[in-house]
């Protein structure tokens, strides 16, 4: 929850997590139209069905005291695959208030944020076991659509 009440001026939770006392900014959206990329916001409904957000938690635990913490990062991740943006340095060529109004954020993290929570979590080495958590959860959802395929 935020404790900010207007969605384009998120300066008390930049506050709390200058203190370390927000671990990620929530998501507050604000009326708009005309919104550059809105469409991938369909996409997160699956997202959520998947679990990756949990699974993710539960495994890298949070990332420290920041406005931009693990939710946003991966959700910020994600975004940039929908919209095909490959490397966070092209996130530079984009409207950081419009990408962040899609996060539901004044502005997106900067390069080197972005670049700092990856190199965080990769630090820790657990890729490998959220794609195989991730895919536990995807076969016990959906088991009885699982097959084989066998190419010779």
């Amino acid at each position: 929850m935020s404790r900010d009440r207007d969605a384009s001026d998120r300066s008390f939770d930049r506050q709390l997590a200058a203190w370390g006392l927000l671990d990620d900014a929530a998501p507050l959206f604000r009326d708009g139209s005309q919104i550059p990329g809105a469409g991938v916001l369909l996409a997160l409904p699956s997202l959520l069905e998947s679990g990756l957000l949990l699974i993710a938690r539960k495994l890298y635990g949070g990332i420290g005291p920041a406005f931009y913490g693990l939710r946003t990062t991966l959700l910020t991740l994600l975004l940039m695959a929908l919209l095909r943006i490959p490397r966070p340095e092209q996130l530079k060529e984009r409207d950081p208030v419009a990408f962040g109004r899609l996060l539901g954020l004044d502005r997106a993290p900067e390069v080197k944020t972005l670049r700092r929570k990856l190199t965080r979590l990769a630090a820790q080495h657990r890729a490998e076991q959220l794609g195989a958590e991730l895919a536990r959860r995807r076969v016990a959802q959906r088991g009885h659509l699982m097959g084989f395929l066998c190419v010779d």
